[in-house]
């Protein structure tokens, strides 16, 4: 003791005055994203959050914090009176109980919820604790064996005070080896966690006004995602959630162990432009922990902007007509198991995203720490509110793919437009391979040609023909206009759906002998193994539209601000986002000629124009030309059959091609087709059909 005080007693209290740094990362402001009017769809805002100090959270409390916060109620005599360390200790636990319950209380998380929460925090601090202790152990084992070598032996044992030295430090040795060395205490153990974030101002209010009332306890500020108009384009813009080990990279890719990323939609599909990386700040403290002074040693960086090209007002009408369809259908079907549907609007030159609604929905508030127990019933909701039908539902197109029959027939099959074609309502037998009308009358349609054939969705017609053509030009057809395949999307999880093989081995019959030739007859009014999504069918039907061509779909249009009204700057995306927008050109259907498109285009004009097109009840308006295709796609279940309408508008000039699908609505015709003329009428109130109106992508 006198050689410390007088060989080390000034350089150490020189060292106890110094102040300890301490290293915080403080989160990056992540991007924001908005509609193509400007408006924030997704933002981060600065929320009030509950932290409570670690000691009050340990489960159980540590015995030396315990025993030391009761001495420091006591004075000097009460310490040495029997018992009464004792009873102060019980009382200290008792205080800690009471603030629990009413922190519980006070900020709406139910008892349960909060220990849920605070064991969560422990565990993360005690593995902390492990891992720094365990690489503590390991340093002095490693000196303890450098001191114990020959070489540090010989260094000290050649005089007598060596020798005393040596044999000292194996006394010493001998007595610190007999037990392990007290494990040290981490920094996050005598820290503040949140508990519970996104407080309100009553929560904040009541707690720094009653210091006395709440200790260990203290405000702190958060940032949180926010998405302000709930559950409108939940889907396209997805959510966020906890970081995961895999996400837990190194260098420029590293995330910080607290940060929410995105899991789904926009949020996941452009997280590496939408993230605001983390910076670092220096907090220096005296001994007791009272902090001195802060500042930056690396600033956080902000989040790129993010622009998508979807029309919030169109987004809106679409999502309240997919709901009220969905509505009309669980009040006509009271016994209808769950079901959805999706709408989807996109711009037929350029592919752009102008609507896509899926239903039913979810609000993406609840994954950014505001869930709690409504996160696990989206989780288990039968209907799966999570499930994006625009570019993952994949259904029997029905009808809809007699527009790829059509171009086979005509192109492949030797079949001329106006080629009549007797329907007496079957092919060859009442019993099967018949149309609807049949089904409902006991009629056929008489002499068809082409294009009353798509008007009038006679399946006569096209059974006829290919089972004369055969199932490789349907299949390499539908391949042509992009089934079976993604269409590039930049969502996240999309589905290709299933284009089935010419032979059923590879379609599915893994243990048939050899393969079996593909009934071309259910894929050429698009039942069977044929399967689509939304996305597919109506990137077919805008290539339709725009004269052959297919388009990547998309729904981020640009980094930054948003352009000014009547700036024409933005019109060539590759120009302006080449690293964010990676689409393909538009690219010609192979063989797909004007002669055949105008045919097709014909038969789609008279399924809404003619008094007799399966569409023209339910669809068609004096105001505006329409085009489009029903299609009904029976199932094995006694739910119903899927509802489609695809089309596009105006008919002699489009400028947006549009897909409604219903799961399990039943009659197209009767489900699909009204909430398809209201989306229309909708369209035509935004002015998107005026002559003297913008490009969409760049209005949207």
């Amino acid at each position: 003791m006198v050689q410390l005080e007088l060989g080390y007693g000034p350089e150490f209290r020189r060292l106890a005055a110094e102040p300890l740094a301490r290293e915080l990362s403080v989160p990056g402001v992540r991007g924001r994203i908005l509609a193509g009017g400007g408006t924030v769809l997704a933002c981060d805002e600065d929320a009030p959050a509950v932290a409570v100090h670690y000691r009050y959270l340990q489960d159980p409390p540590d015995a030396r914090w315990l025993r030391s916060t009761a001495r420091w109620r006591l004075s000097a005599a009460e310490r040495k009176k029997p018992g009464r360390l004792a009873e102060e200790e019980a009382r200290v636990l008792a205080e800690r109980e009471a603030l629990v319950c009413r922190l519980a209380e006070l900020t709406g998380v139910s008892r349960q919820v909060w220990n849920a929460r605070a064991a969560g925090i422990q565990t993360r601090v005690e593995q902390i604790a492990d891992t720094v202790n365990r690489r503590r152990l390991a340093e002095l084992e490693r000196r303890a064996d450098a001191g114990r070598s020959p070489e540090g032996v010989k260094h000290g044992a050649e005089s007598l005070g060596g020798r005393i030295r040596s044999l000292v430090l194996d006394v010493l040795q001998g007595s610190i080896d007999d037990s392990p060395p007290e494990r040290i205490t981490v920094a996050e153990q005598l820290d503040y966690h949140v508990v519970v974030e996104d407080v309100s101002l009553e929560v904040v209010a009541e707690i720094e006004a009653h210091r006395d009332r709440y200790p260990g306890v203290k405000i702190v500020q958060r940032r949180r995602r926010t998405y302000p108009y709930g559950t409108l384009a939940a889907h396209l813009l997805g959510h966020l959630g906890p970081v995961e080990k895999s996400d837990l990279g190194a260098g420029d890719s590293c995330r910080h162990a607290e940060d929410l990323i995105g899991r789904a939609g926009v949020e996941r599909q452009y997280e590496h432009l939408l993230y605001g990386r983390r910076g670092t700040a220096v907090e220096l403290t005296d001994r007791s922990g009272r902090v001195l002074s802060s500042y930056r040693r690396q600033e956080p960086e902000l989040g790129r902007d993010l622009v998508l090209s979807l029309d919030l007002r169109l987004q809106q009408a679409a999502e309240e007509l997919l709901a009220a369809a969905l509505k009309r259908r669980s009040m006509q079907r009271a016994e209808a198991g769950p079901a959805g549907g999706a709408c989807v609007v996109i711009d037929v030159r350029s592919g752009a995203l102008l609507a896509a609604a899926s239903a039913p929905s979810f609000d993406p508030n609840l994954f950014a720490g505001r869930g709690g127990n409504e996160v696990e019933s989206i989780l288990s909701d039968p209907f799966h509110p999570l499930f994006d039908r625009v570019s993952r539902m994949a259904l029997p197109p029905g009808s809809v793919f007699k527009i790829v029959s059509a171009a086979a027939l005509l192109t492949d099959g030797g079949v001329k437009a106006d080629q009549p074609l007797c329907c007496q309502g079957y092919l060859h037998s009442p019993e099967r391979w018949r149309c609807a009308i049949f089904r409902r009358s006991g009629a056929g349609h008489g002499d068809v040609a082409l294009a009353d054939a798509l008007a009038q969705s006679c399946n006569v017609y096209f059974f006829h023909h290919a089972e004369h053509l055969g199932p490789e030009p349907l299949v390499a057809w539908g391949r042509r206009f992009g089934f079976g395949q993604i269409t590039g999307v930049d969502l996240p999880g999309e589905a290709a759906g299933n284009l089935p093989s010419p032979d059923s081995r590879a379609a599915g019959r893994q243990d048939a002998p050899q393969p079996s030739p593909l009934n071309p007859l259910p894929v050429a009014i698009g039942q069977g193994a044929l399967a689509a999504t939304p996305l597919q069918v109506v990137r077919m039907m805008a290539a339709v539209a725009n004269g052959g061509r297919l388009v990547t779909p998309h729904v981020a249009s640009h980094l930054g601000l948003p352009p000014l009204e009547g700036d024409q700057s933005t019109a060539d995306l590759e120009v302006l986002a080449p690293d964010v927008i990676r689409i393909l050109p538009p690219a010609p259907v192979d063989r797909l000629d004007a002669a055949t498109l105008a045919a097709i285009r014909e038969g789609l004009r008279r399924t809404v124009a003619d008094p007799l097109g399966t569409a023209h009840a339910t669809v068609w308006l004096d105001s505006i030309e329409v085009a489009g295709k029903t299609g009904t796609a029976e199932t094995d279940s006694q739910q119903g059959d899927h509802a489609w309408f695809a089309g596009y508008a105006p008919a002699d000039r489009p400028k947006v091609a549009f897909v409604v699908a219903l799961e399990h609505a039943g009659d197209a015709a009767e489900a699909a087709g009204p909430v398809a003329k209201r989306l229309v009428l909708a369209m035509q109130a935004l002015g998107y059909f005026d002559r003297r109106s913008a490009p969409l992508a760049h209005r949207a």
